[in-house]
């Protein structure tokens, strides 16, 4: 795969001497007139010193090579950062953000299940359904340990609106993100904007006039979060995308069952290995609640790197069966028949 023009070429390592050419310095030349007196153990002595010089230089010269490769990046790394962080982010949480979150989630009552595939550190991706219903307190308090930033839909959340509502998610450490209605036709699109209430019109017509102009923020996004993962930190995101229901209204439990996730993560996990030179592990998560019993759990599948799927699925779509899987099979939804195709 060709580098991407987001992060340069890597820099030639420093070109050094061959073993040869330093061994003319150092093994000593025999005068043609004492060829007769030169006698075997000396030239012996010469070719085991020939033998060990080249034994250093080839046992050193990676380890020089590879340091010099490991510098170019951690530059390349910080100026990445310098220049994509939001300036919100970086410095690490403070009194108000922690307090924040322990308010939030001081309600939040749930079951933990597959807490040993909790990552020790970052970075990593949570990703999860989005049937709402206490989902995104359950993934704050239970990665409460990490730096962790919610992607949070801008228009949803009303993120320009006001300068309250922005500071609000700022201190929650969140990163805002452009809902896409790019899975619907144009017809689609109107037809869904019609079945909204008020507030659900607002958020559709600034997505269709957005996405008429075929203008999209979320390259800021994909950087910004890049940035932050670069780091060390946690980023959360629901590739289902936010709210959004283009069969009825726009309410915070509007779905029974998953639907098609947005390839976003993909596109992350490609430019961090670029940018970094490592693989980004993706935690699958699932959040169920019991419909008999009010009862919530977070399931928390094993770690997934994109280059083990050996799947006819892309990125995405294998990533969001390991969600399906954890979830009753009556809300697998979009996923429910990939599962096998998983297999």
């Amino acid at each position: 795969m060709p580098k991407s023009r987001e992060f340069g070429g890597e820099a030639e390592p420093k070109q050094e001497l061959s073993p040869n050419e330093d061994l003319h310095e150092v093994a000593p030349e025999i005068e043609p007139g004492n060829k007769a007196e030169a006698k075997p153990e000396n030239l012996g002595d010469i070719e085991d010193l020939r033998e060990k010089i080249e034994e250093a230089f080839l046992l050193e010269q990676p380890e020089k090579v590879e340091s010099e490769n490991d510098k170019l990046r951690e530059e390349k790394v910080k100026a990445y950062q310098d220049e994509h962080l939001p300036k919100y982010l970086r410095k690490k949480p403070d009194f108000v953000s922690k307090a924040m979150k322990r308010f939030l989630t001081r309600g939040s009552k749930f079951e933990t299940e597959g807490g040993e595939n909790l990552p020790e550190k970052g970075p990593f991706i949570v990703i999860c359904n989005h049937f709402g219903n206490g989902d995104t307190e359950a993934i704050m308090k239970t990665f409460k340990d990490f730096d962790l930033h919610f992607a949070v839909g801008k228009e949803w959340a009303g993120w320009d609106d006001s300068a309250v509502k922005r500071l609000f998610f700022k201190q929650l450490r969140m990163i805002p993100i452009e809902e896409s209605l790019s899975n619907l036709t144009p017809q689609e699109k109107e037809e869904a904007l019609s079945r909204q209430d008020k507030n659900g019109k607002r958020v559709f017509r600034r997505i269709i006039n957005r996405e008429k102009t075929g203008s999209s923020g979320n390259i800021d996004f994909i950087r910004q979060s890049i940035a932050a993962l670069s780091r060390g930190d946690t980023l959360c995101v629901f590739p289902e995308g936010p709210f959004l229901n283009p069969h009825g209204r726009m309410n915070m439990k509007e779905k029974e069952e998953m639907k098609q996730g947005y390839r976003g993560i993909e596109l992350i996990a490609r430019w961090y290995k670029e940018l970094t030179g490592e693989q980004l592990p993706i935690i699958p998560t699932a959040f169920i609640t019991d419909e008999a019993t009010e009862e919530k759990k977070l399931s928390i599948g094993e770690p997934l790197f994109l280059e083990d799927n050996d799947s006819e699925l892309n990125g995405t779509d294998w990533c969001m069966t390991h969600v399906a899987q954890l979830l009753p099979e009556k809300q697998r939804g979009y996923y429910k028949d990939m599962i096998s195709k998983n297999d």
